[in-house]
């Protein structure tokens, strides 16, 4: 029989009709608190339908449930006689239709919680012959498919004035992807070409004459809320016939993106954001030293190590840093790489030679010796004969650290730098700090210096590129504080804004070439994140689901049959402060005597190379006090000497790694004082100590003794 001389329909599920002032068109959400949901579904349909009607979702939060939702548990756990349980399912299909609960005039739209809220959510609805009565309609064979459809509902346009009307958008896959995208400009009740269908299961249950009925239900999969918020949107609608004409003709390969977003923030992720962590911590130890005037620090010879020891670490940061930029330009960038390579820019043009002409573009004479100074050490301890010499350009640097496999030392490395002598062959032969302290030699002048003074000027003339200034929006601070001097800079250089690297990204950004960036790493979840949400800021989620049959062997002219909207609903985020919480007992060891906690198996390996045993032998030499004074400010900053670093060895010079067994009800114990006492220590900032935890009193819960 043809589609058109048997119509379908979807209804709401049957065993709700009778409590209903109408069958419904829109399918049901069964809300279950249990973790034996299925269970308790297929026990109601067997022994009492008419109770689907206690388990309709509604408003609930831990504060205020939702009342009297059945608690009634219906599985059949012991096995009764056929003529026995049909009595007992007749008595209660004869029983009164439970009404279905209205909520109350200003109760807040439905959210459902995910299945860590111990809170599962069953879509269902009937499918039915759309005849007198709406028979069930029952598959013909395979080619006949049910499922259902979670939409998004969100304005027809991007960043629409509050209260615009919402439209429904499907949730599509295919090889470009997955985004949500606009279902229809006028019906919503069509299936997008890609859309997903969640799967649907049929329910079989009896009705008041006793007729073997069947319903359909679908498992709605709240716990993949982030998922779906993170899924760019197309607002641009794609019929279905599009869809079915394009997978006749065979997949086509999309057009190549016009694009340098991608390469963009793998440049930012490389090197800029990196680069503005060092700037931020040489500017932050500068500060510390210059007013620390502490009497273990206040000499001029002990200042002068102090600035030594933080250079030598900001040295070993800026070599990996250029090896990282010197990479990305060999990718991106090949041009202006073999021009770095030959110290000339000839044969560049455009963007590209201004890079080029600011890699090349070095400190001065004066701020490059002052940094050069900050390797010397005064007193007893003079510093290394010959000093390594200190570079003035970046294009100088990276010439250096490509030479002469640099990186390959560095690469290598198992200890700390120490600009020592003796071990200079192991790391590379000059120095060039991106940022660091600059000093006269002996403990004054003290001030943060490096590679980002030479950071380029703004190019007003040059025109905007909206893709590009979508990732170098200032954070904060003055928009140009930065330009480039002749002069020599002054001792103490004005304050720098760390927005200034953006400038960099921008001419690194222009440099680049368009392109399809098949060649790019992939942008990272987080900035796929940030771009999904540049027209839906604030936007919590509004959803709704339809039921879906669909007839494989039907054309354009027999399109798939959806039901009605189901109520629009939230998805629950994990953290959301109204969800209900999922009983967790957690048993600590009961006797925590020494006597009692050396009974306990040390059962859990950890491996540790070498490398990783040299530095937990290196920490535990210090204490917990030592560690919150090395990031306290002056003046109660103290620095701590961590030693050259290295690996663990043998008494025969013989590297050597661990496997360590621990206890863990002893990890346990300590990780719940640690963690008591870091919220102690963070309540001045976030004042919620009085909310952390409450406690029942237990008598007789003994640690030597007792039960438990």
């Amino acid at each position: 029989m043809t589609a058109l001389a048997h119509p379908l329909t979807w209804a709401a599920p049957r065993p709700l009709w009778r409590g209903g002032a109408s069958p419904g068109r829109a399918p049901t959400i069964l809300r279950f608190a249990t973790d034996d949901f299925m269970d308790q579904l297929l026990g109601m349909l067997a022994t009492d339908p008419g109770s689907l009607a206690d388990h309709v979702a509604r408003y609930e939060t831990w504060r205020s449930p939702p009342g009297t939702l059945a608690t009634e548990d219906l599985i059949e756990r012991v096995p009764l006689p056929a003529p026995l349980k049909q009595s007992r399912l007749m008595t209660r299909l004869a029983r009164a239709p439970k009404p279905i609960a209205v909520p109350a005039a200003g109760t807040p739209g439905l959210k459902l919680y995910q299945p860590a809220h111990q809170r599962y959510y069953i879509a269902c609805a009937t499918l039915a012959c759309a005849i007198p009565g709406l028979p069930d309609r029952k598959l013909a064979g395979g080619h006949e498919q049910v499922g259902f459809v979670l939409r998004r509902r969100m304005p027809a346009t991007a960043n629409a004035p509050a209260g615009s009307p919402l439209v429904e958008y499907g949730y599509v896959k295919d090889a470009a992807g997955v985004r949500w995208q606009r279902v229809s400009d006028g019906n919503d009740a069509v299936l997008a070409p890609g859309e997903e269908r969640l799967p649907a299961f049929p329910l079989a249950h009896q009705d008041g004459h006793g007729l073997k009925r069947s319903l359909w239900g679908g498992l709605i999969p709240v716990g993949r809320r982030e998922q779906y918020l993170s899924a760019p949107v197309t607002r641009t609608v794609k019929r279905l016939v599009e869809g079915q004409a394009q997978a006749l003709a065979g997949v086509t390969p999309d057009a190549p993106r016009n694009s340098k977003l991608a390469r963009t923030t793998e440049f930012k992720m490389d090197f800029a954001e990196p680069w503005k962590a060092l700037i931020q911590a040489a500017m932050k130890a500068a500060d510390d030293i210059d007013r620390d005037n502490d009497k273990d620090y206040s000499s001029p010879t002990k200042r002068q190590t102090r600035i030594r020891a933080r250079n030598v670490g900001f040295q070993s940061q800026s070599w990996l840093l250029l090896l990282d930029l010197m990479a990305f330009l060999d990718r991106h960038l090949k041009t202006v790489a073999a021009a770095v390579r030959r110290d000339s820019g000839a044969g560049l043009s455009g963007a590209k030679l201004d890079l080029y002409i600011w890699l090349s573009n070095g400190l001065q004479k004066a701020d490059s010796d002052r940094l050069a100074n900050g390797f010397k050490l005064t007193g007893a301890n003079p510093s290394p004969t010959p000093p390594l010499p200190h570079l003035q350009t970046l294009a100088d640097a990276l010439r250096h650290i490509d030479a002469a496999g640099g990186g390959a030392l560095l690469e290598a490395a198992e200890t700390q730098y120490r600009d020592v002598l003796a071990e200079r062959a192991r790391w590379p032969s000059f120095h060039y700090l991106l940022a660091g302290i600059a000093s006269d030699g002996n403990g004054g002048a003290i001030d943060a210096g490096g590679g980002f003074r030479t950071l380029p000027p703004s190019n007003p003339g040059t025109a905007p590129d909206a893709e590009i200034d979508a990732l170098t929006v200032p954070l904060a601070g003055p928009a140009d504080p930065v330009s480039i001097d002749p002069s020599p800079a002054p001792p103490h250089p004005q304050p720098f804004d760390i927005n200034a690297v953006e400038k960099l990204t921008v001419l690194v950004a222009r440099a680049l070439d368009t392109s399809d960036e098949s060649d790019a790493r992939a942008m990272p979840f987080a900035q796929q994140l940030a771009l999904a949400m540049q027209d839906s800021v604030g936007d919590t989620g509004q959803f709704i689901l339809r039921f879906v049959h669909l007839n494989a062997d039907c054309g354009p002219i027999h399109p798939p049959t959806l039901s009605e909207p189901s109520v629009p609903f939230e998805l629950a985020n994990f953290f959301d402060p109204d969800a209900p919480a999922r009983p967790v007992r957690i048993t600590l060891p009961m006797d925590t005597s020494p006597a009692g906690l050396r009974k306990h198996a040390r059962g859990t390996a950890f491996v540790l190379s070498d490398m990783l045993c040299g530095q937990v032998q290196r920490a535990k030499g210090m204490g917990f006090i030592d560690l919150v004074l090395q990031v306290l400010p002056w003046p109660l900053h103290k620095d701590i000497d961590t030693g050259d670093g290295g690996g663990c060895k043998n008494a025969n010079g013989i590297d050597i790694g661990m496997i360590c067994s621990l206890s863990i009800p002893i990890i346990t114990i300590c990780a719940l004082i640690l963690l008591t006492i870091i919220i102690t220590l963070l309540d001045f900032i976030f004042r919620w100590v009085p909310f952390f935890i409450l406690c029942f009193p237990v008598p007789k819960l003994k640690g030597k003794g007792g039960g438990g």
